[in-house]
């Protein structure tokens, strides 16, 4: 398996308004961890979803 490995944190602060980023499912508790903490401290607003079928979970920022 040759997987690419995405820092959270630094992936998350560089989103802008609008875009999305995905990550592997095995990380769904890093990540929503991290655009919970993100949000609060930079005052910036995040949603996830998670897709079963291709075992990701999409970060995209909302404002």
């Amino acid at each position: 398996m040759n997987e690419i490995s995405t820092k959270i944190r630094p992936a998350l602060v560089s989103l802008e308004v609008g875009e999305s980023m995905e990550f592997p499912i095995e990380k769904m508790k890093s990540v929503r961890t991290q655009a919970s903490k993100l949000g609060m401290i930079l005052n910036r607003q995040f949603k996830t979803r998670t897709n079963r079928e291709t075992h990701t979970i999409m970060v995209t920022r909302v404002s």
